[in-house]
């Protein structure tokens, strides 16, 4: 699946799709797989302003 964000028709775009690929839609592939192992490898935010996050201990 090719999601374009070009007019439908736009000629322009169509023929550098042609010429070298979807190089906007490979990008987004490879940057919601790199999100995806991000959230994987880090786990859930702790972050204090994330919802859910904690507040360290104040002494």
């Amino acid at each position: 699946m090719t999601t374009r964000y070009a007019a439908p028709g736009s000629p322009i775009y169509d023929q550098l799709v042609q010429e070298h690929g979807d190089v906007l839609g490979e990008a987004r592939k490879l940057a919601d797989l790199t999100h995806r192992q991000a959230d994987r490898l880090l786990g859930p935010s702790t972050d204090a302003s994330a919802p859910g996050g904690e507040y360290p201990e104040q002494s």
